[in-house]
């Protein structure tokens, strides 16, 4: 039997999707459907209690909400931030969608997304310039962090719970992730 050719989705197409609670991506031309686990959104929960004070200015948004990054990528990451003056990242007409690049961007792993948040998300996320993304392994329990040098993520770390870190996006603030992780 012989694969069938992918056949690339667009924004546009994708657009058109009724709305839905579920989050549903479109990367790199495919729409993938994927719900996430309890342990997941515990974790989620856990750093929007501890970065919410951080976030106050501008506008947090969580999973899922639309990032429409270009005509073949928008993703719903679990959380992203746009500083409050920021003409660079800006909610669409329809209100479905932000368009363009935040300043931080946030993916909690799991083993079926960690392919394309290490992957193609990356590189879209670096291409669109993107000040700071953190990946966050609730299984490991680290938080690697990358921050836009000169057009590329350079990796500042990767930090154990007891080993805070800062952000550059959120104004030097010190991120003390062990709450994250249980700990």
């Amino acid at each position: 039997m012989t694969a069938q050719p992918k056949i690339a989705v667009r924004f546009d197409e994708y657009a058109a999707m009724p709305e839905t609670n579920q989050i549903v991506e479109l990367i790199d031309g495919e729409i993938i459907m994927n719900p996430p686990n309890f342990r997941h959104q515990r974790l989620l929960w856990l750093m929007i209690e501890t970065l919410m004070p951080l976030m106050k200015e501008g506008v947090a948004c969580l999973a899922p909400t639309g990032l429409h990054i270009d005509d073949l990528n928008s993703f719903e990451p679990d959380l992203f931030w746009v500083r409050p003056d920021s003409t660079d990242c800006v909610l669409e007409a329809s209100e479905r969608f932000w368009y363009g690049t935040p300043d931080l961007v946030i993916e909690v792993l799991s083993p079926s997304t960690a392919p394309d948040d290490r992957g193609v998300k990356f590189e879209a996320y670096q291409k669109a310039g993107v000040r700071e993304y953190w990946l966050v392994d609730p299984e490991a329990k680290y938080t690697e962090v990358y921050q836009l040098k000169d057009g590329k993520f350079e990796r500042q770390g990767v930090f154990k719970p007891a080993q805070p870190f800062v952000s550059a996006a959120l104004n030097g603030a010190t991120i003390d992730h062990r709450a994250w992780f249980g700990g």
